[in-house]
């Protein structure tokens, strides 16, 4: 009978091995922006690459309207006022992951690094979308249900007026394809009669359900704890991320390898006025 060949980690980390670890987990970036409800929200007119450390994001001011005349008496014309913001990427992230021989022997290293990706994936995209919530939580406005209404569909209608109606040095009003509104499990079930279907050629992708009152619809179940539903400003939010390549490596002096990719990001409500969120009871940031 032949011997068993003698199996070490080494083995494993030659150039073809490593080449098709590079292909698997490639992937793991293009799969984080297809599945975040945030991805779809979030700001993405911004200046400058992540990979820098920052990005600018500017508001513009109205336009005002002025009797004819008034540029050529005053020889110029009112500057463009913008307003710039810089999202700072300072929140750094890591998953680094062990794996013993025995595990590579079983399964093999394409095998789990498949498996974990996976997982990393989903942890990654719950990260985001936890922080892009908390953040419109903090920064937005709690509806206030003066009314009293008691009706879940209701409220959300009371909050598209108020959302709609929103009026700043930058936003005189908003349409009905501005917005966005986002909800959790409870609030989904009780507007799943009034949810139309979505136009065609629209994918329902990032939680996207449907659209209420033409306004989309999306689901989540990362919202703040007490939060049940948002009203908002499409990319009213900035959170600027990249990853750094997903890769494996030896574990000095053991028989194990490590499967890593570090996460940075920042984040920054941008439109703070045209953010509103709805909780049962008022809840402290």
């Amino acid at each position: 009978m032949a011997r068993t060949k003698s199996l070490y980690i080494q083995d494993y980390l030659n150039d073809s091995v490593m080449d098709n670890l590079a292909e698997i987990l490639g992937g793991v970036i293009e799969n984080i922006q297809a599945g975040c409800v945030s991805e779809a929200l979030k700001a993405k007119n911004g200046s400058g690459e992540p990979t820098s450390g920052s990005v600018e994001y500017k508001r513009f001011v109205n336009a005002q309207l002025k009797d004819k005349g008034t540029a050529r008496t005053a020889s110029k014309g009112d500057k463009v006022k913008a307003e710039p913001i810089i999202v700072n990427l300072t929140d750094d992230k890591e998953i680094v992951e062990e794996l013993q021989l025995k595990d590579v022997k079983l399964y093999g290293i394409d095998g789990m690094a498949e498996k974990r990706k996976a997982n990393a994936e989903k942890r990654i995209k719950a990260y985001l979308d936890r922080k892009f919530f908390t953040c419109a939580k903090t920064a937005g406005t709690l509806f206030e249900n003066s009314e009293s209404l008691t009706n879940k569909v209701d409220i959300i209608d009371a909050m598209i007026v108020k959302a709609k109606n929103t009026s700043s040095d930058f936003i005189d009003g908003l349409d009905a394809e501005d917005l966005a509104i986002v909800v959790d499990g409870t609030y989904r079930k009780a507007l799943k009669n009034y949810l139309d279907s979505l136009p065609n050629g629209t994918v329902p992708s990032n939680g996207l359900i449907g659209m209420y009152d033409s306004i989309e619809v999306y689901e989540s179940n990362r919202l703040p704890e007490g939060v049940h539903c948002f009203v908002m400003l499409k990319e009213s939010i900035a959170e600027p991320y990249y990853l750094s390549e997903y890769d494996a490596e030896k574990i000095p002096f053991d028989d194990a390898i490590a499967l890593e990719t570090f996460v940075y990001s920042g984040i920054q409500a941008l439109v703070k006025e045209a953010i509103y969120y709805y909780a049962e009871t008022a809840i402290s940031a």
